[in-house]
């Protein structure tokens, strides 16, 4: 009995121990994970003046250069496809023939058609001076006109269908498709092959409004791409859209010169437009946009405190952006440390970026 009323007094004294450590585990975690009130403890940031910057008015706006010009190959006539003397990548000029399609048919019927000719032209003549001399009729005149306008129709059709049986080119530039080959059958109008105009390429971007005026059509712009680096075309303004998107951004479309071929279609560019002078804009790092120029805003240094600002950018300086509303030249930016900031935290300007 003794023994028994030791082991339950030493279990409840092991019970008691095991609590009492618990719950000073527990008041220590608990004093840990009070909150710590830190909107009286200032935020350490970097700020900037803003001040005005004069830049170069050279815009670059960025593209792809696509073809200026795409067309089908394709017979006029229908029948089997007797030559076609392209393969990919082969260069083509505009109205070349590049193959034929089957004309044995036609080529019988254009010499019996020259022979009705003939025949018709001969009856024609001896029907009119039989009605000159008084032995024959004016109708038979009539008859023999009709057989004879009948033949000549008949002959220039069928020289037309020999015609259109070359096939031709209708645009110069390089082969990038090829659809058939000799012996298929060819229906009107089906692509046997595709040309695309790779010496004269086509760029397409968008300019905002502030700078679309200033842009005309023959404006030149100097063309670049990383791709092929060190190397540049020239381009020119042939359109300038009188409408804009919703973004009040104009469609602008160039023509590049590619005389060389070095240049690929759907090679990203770079499109650099001169605008002949200088200017100051208010520019900030890009470092200080809170979210990125898609929602852009900043925190200004109010004093001991930060203020956000909904500001609209522009356009793109390296690592600066500039900024077209929402700020103003002598205001306080900052550019470190805001990402602990909220709308009205107490700050602590460490230092003053010039």
């Amino acid at each position: 009995m003794k023994k028994k009323i030791i082991v339950i007094t030493i279990l409840l004294l092991l019970f008691a121990s095991i609590g009492y450590v618990l719950s000073k585990n527990k008041k220590e975690i608990d004093q840990k994970n009070v909150a710590v009130d830190r909107t009286n403890i200032p935020v350490a940031v970097t700020v900037i003046k803003l001040e005005k910057q004069t830049v170069e008015r050279n815009l670059e706006v960025p593209a792809t250069v696509e073809p200026s010009k795409k067309a089908n190959i394709s017979a006029v006539t229908s029948g089997i496809i007797t030559s076609l003397n392209i393969a990919l990548g082969s260069k083509v000029n505009a109205g070349q023939v590049i193959g034929a399609v089957d004309t044995r048919q036609q080529q019988i019927n254009l010499s019996d058609a020259k022979d009705a000719l003939n025949k018709a032209q001969l009856d024609y003549q001896l029907n009119k001076e039989l009605y000159e001399g008084n032995a024959g009729t004016g109708q038979s005149v009539k008859d023999a006109k009709r057989t004879l306008e009948s033949a000549r129709f008949k002959l220039s059709q069928l020289s037309q269908q020999i015609g259109d049986a070359k096939i031709k080119a209708p645009i110069s530039g390089i082969i990038v498709t090829k659809a058939a080959e000799v012996g298929e059958y060819a229906g009107p109008g089906a692509a046997v092959a595709t040309v695309v105009d790779v010496y004269n390429l086509k760029a397409v971007v968008f300019i905002n409004e502030k700078d679309v005026y200033k842009l005309r059509t023959n404006q030149s712009a100097v063309i670049s791409a990383e791709a092929l680096e060190g190397k540049s075309f020239n381009g020119k303004v042939n359109f300038i859209s009188p409408v804009s998107d919703e973004n009040h951004n104009y469609r602008v479309e160039l023509i590049v010169n590619n005389q060389s071929g070095v240049l690929k279609a759907g090679t990203y560019i770079k499109v650099n437009f001169n605008l002949g002078s200088e200017s100051s804009v208010l520019q900030i790092p890009k470092i200080a946009l809170v979210e990125g120029v898609k929602n852009p805003f900043v925190y200004i240094a109010k004093g001991d405190k930060a203020e956000v600002r909904k500001i609209t950018v522009g356009r793109e300086f390296g690592e600066n952006v500039e900024v077209l509303g929402g700020l103003n030249e002598g205001d306080e930016v900052v550019v470190s440390g805001q990402i602990n900031l909220t709308n009205n935290s107490k700050i602590e300007k460490r230092t003053t970026i010039k």
